[in-house]
């Protein structure tokens, strides 16, 4: 059997009929929700491209000009264990599964769904509150010198996390919050765009024209953990899919997306460390010269971390509104869509205001959420798939010598994120 023969997304009717248990009937209204691939794009870039681009050229630092070639790596490697784990949705011809902890208990059993639940939930709502801190310390700071500056970053934390809530509460599927990753992925891409521009002008550090390295083989694995983390969307990867009317688009989609990240990320990384080399600062923002175009690339990532929080959500809120039957397609259980709609909007209450607790009120959350996330980032989005692929996929299809090195270098890949990532935090936990 060959690769193509393992993939084959249902068709909208034929996915439609397996979302509800006993459902006779496919749900026209419901197909008319979903998105195109376009659609797909933008929530994929949304995810993916954030605060994780400041970092980059001075990853280029720790790791010399050789990370230009991570960045391509990571790339490769968040495509195929994307495009793999919305395979392994399909393993058995004729379903799908709904979501990334089914595709662990298929290979794994009951506890494979358990643990995948667990690194999936606690990375996603950690990131989501790492972004509030963010949005608050970053609005607290734009203002600075105002009267809205001496309210202090915990009460703006708080207004984000209210401003967060309510788009969550109204917006119950992926295809709702596409005006969010649409205007999330523009700030991101004015963002960069005022780095370049920025870096390339300053005419200071173009004439003195600092220091650079072209491999730093110690640094290496630091280097390229560092930027591996900067592609880590798989979490969202089978809502996003579900979401689209042709998912037989999503591997394209998905490739093109991941495409267009790490050309900006490349262009960011080589302006940021050509022009400043070895004294370029994290985030980069820090070496740009100061004035309104600061400010505005400032601005631009607290939007950007804002409006990603309710995409980010989606696939922790839609998988426990399953759970419940309570999702967008209750109707088929039983439940009283009026019901499921409020009982939808009362889990997620609860759960932002666990969310905006933990950010606003937990002095040490921002330090202790990375280390949970290094360990759910490297497993879940690299180590898990693979393996799941692997197991499910064996039986099926005769995988060839290169193909289970490739998969053997991504799993490698995650492990050194794992041991690099959980020290780092750990480092920082204690500084």
């Amino acid at each position: 059997m060959t690769s193509d023969q393992t993939y084959r997304p249902l068709l909208a009717e034929q996915r439609q009929h397996n979302e509800g248990e006993g459902e006779t009937e496919p749900s026209a209204s419901h197909d008319t929700q979903r998105g195109s691939a376009v659609e797909a794009f933008f929530h994929i870039v949304c995810i993916t491209a954030g605060t994780g681009i400041l970092q980059l050229p001075y990853a280029l630092k720790v790791g010399g000009w050789a990370g230009i070639s991570y960045i391509v790596l990571a790339a490769l490697i968040a495509t195929y264990s994307g495009d793999i784990l919305v395979r392994c949705l399909y393993h058995k011809q004729g379903t799908r599964l709904k979501s990334y902890p089914e595709v662990a208990e298929a290979a794994f059993g009951l506890h494979g769904r358990r643990i995948v639940r667990v690194l999936k939930d606690f990375n996603l709502l950690g990131v989501v509150g790492i972004y509030i801190v963010l949005a608050g310390v970053n609005i607290n700071a734009l203002l600075s010198g105002t009267s809205g500056g001496q309210l202090g970053a915990q009460f703006w934390s708080a207004v984000s996390a209210v401003l967060v809530w309510v788009v969550v509460v109204c917006a119950r599927e992926v295809h709702d919050v596409f005006v969010l990753s649409l205007f999330g992925t523009l700030t991101t891409v004015v963002m960069v765009a005022i780095i370049i521009c920025l870096g390339l002008s300053d005419v200071e550090y173009a004439k003195a024209r600092p220091p650079t390295q072209l491999v730093n083989l110690g640094m290496a694995p630091v280097s390229l953990a560092s930027i591996c983390f900067s592609f880590g969307g798989n979490l969202n990867w089978p809502d996003v899919e579900a979401s689209m009317k042709s998912p037989r688009l999503w591997s394209r989609t998905l490739s093109l997306a991941t495409a267009f990240v790490a050309f900006i990320y490349v262009c960011v990384a080589a302006v940021g460390y050509g022009v400043y080399g070895d004294m370029v600062k994290s985030p980069v923002l820090l070496s740009l010269p100061s004035g309104i175009a600061v400010v505005i690339a400032d601005a631009m990532i607290t939007v950007h971390v804002l409006l990603a929080c309710p995409v980010l959500l989606t696939a922790v809120f839609i998988e426990a509104e399953n759970d419940l039957g309570i999702g967008a397609a209750s109707a088929s259980t039983g439940v009283n869509p009026v019901w499921a709609a409020w009982y939808s909007k009362l889990m997620r209450s609860l759960l932002m205001a666990m969310v905006a607790f933990f950010a606003v009120f937990v002095s040490d959350f921002s330090k202790v959420v990375p280390i949970l996330g290094a360990v759910a980032g490297s497993l879940a989005v690299f180590v898990i798939p693979v393996a799941c692929y692997i197991r499910l996929f064996n039986s099926q299809r005769a995988f060839s010598a290169w193909e289970y090195a490739w998969c053997a270098l991504i799993v490698c890949v995650g492990l050194v994120c794992l041991v690099i990532g959980t020290s780092q935090a750990v480092a920082d936990l204690y500084k």
